[in-house]
């Protein structure tokens, strides 16, 4: 699984590295640059594309409200607002707000929500129950590196099935390849990575 990237900016220094310090508890997310400047915003989310942008309403410059659009629908950015003010309110559509007086695990319980909405919509819109129990089965022999030859003589069926079993696997799944479909079934505990060769 990817590594999710985040942007901070804000005026504060101590609020800039205090959230990148609380942020380091969350598992596959990487904190990749602090902005402090309300006028570099708009130029660093077109250069480094991050998939979550962590922002103090004051810190986006008005230009930038211009092309809001097309900084956090073409580049799918989550876009969090980070501010003092108990009611926000903004006409940028946030996926969630972060108040500076928010305790450490309400920030890391907002955040892992969306990057586990943002994880789901990376992958197809499908899982593990739309396979089969026997495609499952062919799954993971395929994850285990056996051959059609191989998976056809240990479950005692024709290397045709097992063909027609693997391209169902592939259009369910939307994976092509057998490093995909392994990463898949190390993450769906149809194998585990000890038993990967």
């Amino acid at each position: 699984m990817a590594r999710s990237t985040i942007l901070i900016a804000d005026n504060s220094c101590m609020i800039r590295k205090g959230l990148r310090s609380i942020l380091q508890n969350l598992e596959n997310s990487e904190v990749i640059q602090l902005i402090d400047n309300k006028e570099d915003v708009c130029g660093i989310v077109h250069k480094r594309k991050p998939d979550i942008l962590i922002i103090n309403p004051d810190m986006l410059p008005g230009d930038c409200l211009d092309v809001k659009r097309e900084l956090f629908n073409e580049n799918k950015l989550s876009l969090i607002l980070l501010s003092n003010r108990k009611n926000l309110k903004n006409d940028l559509k946030a996926d969630g707000y972060i108040n500076y007086m928010d305790g450490q695990n309400t920030i890391l319980d907002m955040m892992q929500e969306i990057l586990n909405k943002n994880n789901k919509s990376s992958f197809p819109n499908k899982n593990s129950e739309t396979i089969s129990s026997r495609e499952k089965n062919i799954l993971k022999h395929i994850a285990l590196g056996l051959t059609n030859k191989e998976i056809a003589d240990q479950l005692f069926i024709s290397i045709h099935t097992v063909v027609t079993h693997r391209k169902n696997i592939t259009q369910k799944l939307g994976i092509k390849s057998v490093s995909g479909l392994t990463v898949y079934a190390i993450l769906h505990n149809l194998i585990s990575m000890d038993e990967v060769k």
